[in-house]
């Protein structure tokens, strides 16, 4: 499955994109990184549904791993006999 980086978020998508399948993507991370509405178009047949799914599952998971790595630095600098959160 090919994986590609939108606006630095890793997007696995079950098949090559097009190019307005990208822009389409770029746009949705684009919204979700800046907490915004988005409205986006695309002509029928075009894999909106896909491409929303996709693009959202990545930035998720995403956030997901920068949380994680944060809790873990935060961890890591706490007490060394302090209980771990994990």
């Amino acid at each position: 499955m090919p994986t590609y980086d939108v606006l630095g978020v890793p997007v696995e998508f079950p098949y090559d994109a097009y190019e307005c399948q990208l822009e389409y993507m770029r746009s949705l991370v684009r919204a979700l990184e800046n907490g915004e509405n988005a409205l986006l178009e695309s002509p029928t047949g075009t894999g909106k549904t896909l491409c929303l799914l996709c693009a959202a599952l990545g930035w998720r998971r995403q956030r997901q791993l920068a949380v994680t790595e944060a809790r873990t630095s935060w961890e890591k600098q706490a007490e060394p006999g302090a209980p771990s959160l994990a």
